[in-house]
């Protein structure tokens, strides 16, 4: 749930953009969890809707390496990340969202996406 909270304003306006992608990625670093998960992945599936199935990423890496640098400090909650073409986290949050930073995730949607868009135009002229 809240994930829907974080994302569904900034879905809604930008999931029509060619350059916009939605990436859920269902992360258990703990093997059984991460078997169970793969046993029940149809159930999953029909939470999920069929457009967002692609993108949809079930992973049981040890995110050990790189946790400090992406701010995971607790494995039990849920990371909205926001990511450029070139793969760099561009915002971040975590837990139950306040309204300023869905607000913010929608903003800096749109930037990103305006940039990509100008950096494009410029590359074609």
């Amino acid at each position: 749930m809240q994930v829907a909270h974080y994302i569904q304003p900034t879905h809604a306006q930008y999931s029509s953009h060619p350059m916009y992608r939605y990436v859920q990625i269902n992360l258990q670093e703990n093997l059984l969890k991460s078997l169970l998960v793969s046993l029940f992945s149809s159930s999953i599936r029909k939470s999920v809707p069929e457009k967002l199935w692609e993108t949809y990423l079930v992973s049981n890496q040890n995110m050990d390496y790189v946790r400090y640098d992406m701010g995971m400090t607790n494995s039990r909650i849920v990371y909205v990340y926001l990511v450029d073409e070139q793969c760099r986290i561009r915002w971040a949050a975590c837990a139950d969202p306040l309204e300023m930073e869905i607000e913010a995730l929608k903003v800096c949607t749109g930037v990103l996406l305006n940039r990509y868009n100008k950096g494009s135009a410029d590359a074609t002229s």
